[in-house]
């Protein structure tokens, strides 16, 4: 195995450089590596935070997109798989009536839910995490051409990140959308969910 030094001069001498003893160049191995150049940090003063409206129309683009094609999905799904002879139950509000009806075998709710989940999956890792954390946004978003980045540094947000700000989604929405309508009163125009993330939504 070839002892690569990373102290040692490389090629001949060069004027001007003095050359450092093989004991030195030890005992700065054992200190460590030398310090690498750290890249400057991105600038976001060039960036500008998308308002509320396009905020919400690459919401309800994604909607469209997603929520809408997958909830049909899965009611397509349910609807072929076998079924058997059972009850069912509808309420008017006051009084519940129960009448006969085809419901899911055993084996077919167990591969009815399989397939939810997967497609939860998919939405959540896929659509928001690979797509928001990584490429800076989902179809919805590229069509309002808008992008989710880091607060401080402008770069995409990764992966986990992002499914981190889908789950707290729910926590914006739980009182009457609060978290969402935070951003019109908001200094750096941030939802909640953007705040414990620490993103920004801007235009792309």
């Amino acid at each position: 195995m070839i002892d690569f030094d990373p102290y040692a001069p490389t090629g001949g001498p060069i004027e001007g450089m003095e050359r450092v003893p093989r004991s030195e160049r030890r005992r700065r191995r054992e200190r460590g590596s030398p310090p690498t150049a750290t890249p400057p940090a991105r600038s976001t003063d060039h960036l500008v935070d998308a308002g509320f409206g396009r905020r919400l129309g690459a919401f309800v683009l994604d909607w469209l997109i997603v929520g809408i094609p997958g909830a049909r999905l899965s009611s397509f799904v349910q609807a072929v798989l076998p079924k058997e002879p059972g009850t069912c139950e509808k309420s008017d509000g006051e009084n519940t009536r129960k009448y006969a009806c085809d419901v899911l075998t055993s084996d077919s709710a167990g591969i009815h839910e399989l397939f939810v989940l997967a497609l939860l999956l998919f939405i959540v890792f896929f659509y928001f995490g690979h797509l928001e954390g990584r490429r800076g946004g989902t179809p919805g978003k590229r069509i309002a051409k808008l992008k989710v980045v880091d607060a401080t540094t402008g770069a995409p947000i990764g992966m986990g990140r992002a499914i981190g700000r889908w789950i707290m989604r729910f926590a914006s929405a739980i009182p009457v959308f609060l978290g969402y309508f935070w951003m019109l009163w908001d200094d750096d125009n941030q939802t909640w969910h953007d705040k414990v993330v620490r993103s920004r939504v801007v235009r792309a």
